[in-house]
């Protein structure tokens, strides 16, 4: 083709099946059933973004989803995110705490650092802490040095860890950005379980140089920051999506005698803000309304999953 250089094509990774051996091949209707604590059909996993994102975040290689959208310094874009980090997240603690809900907070680890207050609310929550990358502007991808990406897992584990210990067992790459080494890193950091692939309902054995991840499904399709922020669509389409998914993943449950997953993704400057707040409450008395609902935070979640026989 015209224009294009002569290295366009080669793609040193590629094999036979799926170009990568991370995992084998599977269908999930195929896989053994899975039994959730209590008989429950439906393990329900609230995963909150508690993401810092710095004034000056760079624009490429990519601009993290929920970035500046306006040239440095863009306070209208820096303080919606930080209403997030100051109000929106506690409505979301409240609406949650009223109801047994468990979360996993998906944890920029330099709010540890800019943030204590709220590490300490993220605590008496009981919510699970998860590092999420340094912050928003810290993207993993295949320009990054090596030595620089190890760096950065490294600092981020050493702020999250500082604060939390070992309850710190998740990783979750900002804006799901990776390159070809990051779960190795990730894995000899010492992480139990990661969420930036979404090709699963359910989680697997993620291979690494440095042992087995567990990869937990974490679907941008379904989540507030897709449909709200980037696709601009209403709060009820939101809610009516998580609803409708809960429903086809129930049914399943019952069809086939195993356990699904169905997780809530939410981000606190948008589903926190004081007009959605009481549509996201609503949301979980519809799923808890229908029973067989294990609200469980992401390690139960994947603590369950590997002590299923098979």
């Amino acid at each position: 083709m015209i224009g294009l250089p002569e290295d366009y094509f080669v793609y040193p990774h590629r094999r036979r099946g799926m170009d990568h051996a991370r995992y084998p091949y599977r269908i999930l209707p195929r896989t053994s059933p899975v039994q959730w604590p209590g008989g429950a059909r439906i393990a329900l996993w609230v995963a909150v973004h508690a993401g810092h994102f710095p004034m000056d975040m760079p624009l490429k290689p990519f601009t993290a989803p929920g970035g500046m959208e306006r040239p440095y310094p863009s306070f209208w874009d820096f303080t919606q995110r930080d209403y997030g980090s100051r109000i929106g997240i506690y409505r979301l603690m409240q609406a949650m705490g009223s109801r047994g809900v468990k979360g996993t907070a998906l944890i920029s680890a330099m709010l540890a650092r800019e943030y204590p207050v709220l590490m300490d609310d993220i605590a008496k929550a009981g919510w699970e802490p998860a590092c999420a990358g340094l912050d928003m502007a810290h993207l993993h991808h295949g320009g990054v040095a090596e030595a620089d990406e190890r760096a950065w897992v490294a600092l981020a584990t050493s702020l999250l860890r500082g604060r939390f210990g070992d309850a710190v067992q998740g990783w979750h790459s900002p804006a799901h950005s990776e390159s070809h080494r990051t779960p190795d890193i990730v894995a000899g950091a010492g992480y139990a379980w990661t969420s930036g692939w979404l090709n699963d309902d359910m989680p697997y054995a993620f291979a690494t140089e440095a042992g087995t991840l567990t990869a937990m499904p974490l679907p941008q399709d379904l989540a507030d920051q897709r449909m709200l922020h980037q696709q601009n669509m209403a709060t009820e389409d939101f809610v009516n999506a998580v609803l409708a998914a809960h429903a086809a993943l129930d049914a399943e449950a019952k069809a086939t005698g195993s356990g699904r997953i169905l997780t809530v993704s939410v981000t606190p400057w948008l589903m926190g803000q004081p007009h959605r707040i009481r549509a996201f409450g609503a949301m979980l008395d519809a799923i808890l309304a229908r029973g067989a609902v294990w609200s469980a935070t992401g390690s139960e979640i994947m603590q369950a999953w590997r002590a299923q026989p098979g």
